[in-house]
């Protein structure tokens, strides 16, 4: 759940999950766990999406006997659809919260902790970061003072563990690299195009081309628009959608999960997927053809799928510069909005010319970025590290089912 700082209800919710953060310290010294019991390990962002999701359902799928995933949230509405879809969610504004922190042995986060942070330091509660993004933006030490004390932080590669020790002032000892969980269907899906369509309700777009416009929000730029160019959002989308028309595809629009400013869309063939409806983002990447972002971290993840990447060339938002620069960017640079067509058009019209152009330069920021650890094993070696950290690794494989 995306905190409103401005909201009263948001700051009741966050009252009440802390009086339940509370109450677990109080009680959690006096809960002892059965023999036998699996290891309960709770999830927490603003959304089961991302590095949590993956290793979400890899705990699922293949250490049902030794862990209990569970994912927190504060809202209600949002832990229905979960328990609706078959996954098991805890509202951590109601007692049961109090329970489960008292006798969790995990925590895993993508983000920050919000009532939680007491429960860092003054338990032995185990804390697991894996962030939600290769960024672009920059950051330093004190963006990360939490992250810090966490148990272990879990990074993409080894220029990322680079990064955080040397740029974010994390120790060392606490990085570990396991590759990006979240990337692992994006190297060895195990769903085809049609069946991702038909799951996340576009099963209408079969038989046609996909452009995804993922553009970040504007940060510590007050007021940037997520339109580039100076052009009106609607007027934006009309051309490329007529670009799109020429080429039989279809424009998905993905607004940041941070972005207000509501935008009127184009009636005809442009398919709003906003992370509150849609969080599976990486369900979004496979199925889509072409992608157009400026400094969005959704860049690095697409970089997976060799597929045309065209990177809007506009002032980035970001107070503290970079953390990954712009030589990072391994499509064409986009000026203005007649390149953007001309080359959205060319990369519809022939993929493989863009491939045989910019091929070599995918793989090589792909092997910086990634290394050896874009290999579809990446949820396996976080599991791995948390049984470690746990006490419960074992040699053998565990069953699928």
């Amino acid at each position: 759940m995306k905190i409103d700082k401005t909201s009263p209800l948001h700051w009741a919710l966050l009252a009440l999950f802390g009086a339940n953060v509370a109450l677990a310290l109080l009680f959690r010294p006096f809960v002892r766990p059965k023999p036998g019991d699996r290891k309960s390990v709770i999830l927490y962002g603003h959304k089961l999406s991302g590095n949590l999701l993956a290793i979400y359902r890899r705990l699922r799928a293949a250490h049902r006997d030794q862990f209990r995933p569970v994912f927190l949230t504060m809202d209600p509405a949002y832990r229905q659809r979960l328990l609706g879809a078959g996954d098991e969610a805890c509202l951590a504004t109601t007692p049961t919260c109090a329970r489960l922190l008292a006798s969790a042995d995990a925590v895993i986060s993508d983000h920050g902790l919000h009532a939680l942070q007491p429960m860092l330091g003054r338990s032995d509660l185990k804390f697991f970061d894996v962030w939600h993004g290769i960024p672009f933006k920059g950051f330093d030490a004190d963006d990360f003072r939490v992250q810090h004390r966490y148990t272990e932080t879990w990074v993409a590669s080894p220029l990322l563990a680079e990064l955080y020790t040397r740029r974010f002032g994390f120790d060392p000892a606490k990085v570990t690299v396991t590759g990006y969980a979240r990337t692992d269907p994006l190297v060895e899906s195990h769903e085809t195009p049609a069946e991702i369509r038909r799951r996340l309700g576009l099963q209408h777009t079969e038989g046609q081309r996909l452009v995804l416009f993922g553009p970040t929000w504007k940060q510590d730029a007050q007021h940037r628009s997520q339109f580039p160019f100076g052009v009106d959002g609607q007027e934006f989308l009309e051309r490329l959608t007529e670009v799109c028309r020429r080429n039989g595809a279809l424009l998905l629009f993905r607004a940041h999960l941070n972005a207000k400013d509501p935008v009127p869309l184009p009636a005809d063939r442009v398919i709003p997927i906003p992370f509150a409806d849609y969080p599976d983002t990486e369900a979004i990447l496979q199925i889509s053809d072409a992608l157009i972002c400026d400094w969005s971290s959704i860049a690095f993840d697409y970089l997976l799928l060799d597929r045309p990447t065209l990177f809007l060339d506009v002032e980035p938002p970001f107070r503290k510069g970079f953390s990954l620069g712009p030589e990072y960017r391994f499509g064409p640079v986009i000026k203005d909005l007649p390149e953007l067509l001309s080359e959205l058009e060319r990369s519809l019209a022939d993929p493989e010319g863009y491939r045989a152009e910019y091929g070599a330069r995918h793989a090589a920021i792909r092997e910086q970025v990634y290394g050896s650890y874009a290999d579809g094993r990446s949820a396996e070696r976080c599991v791995e590290r948390l049984a470690r950290s746990l006490g419960t690794h074992r040699h053998e494989k565990q069953t699928e089912d």
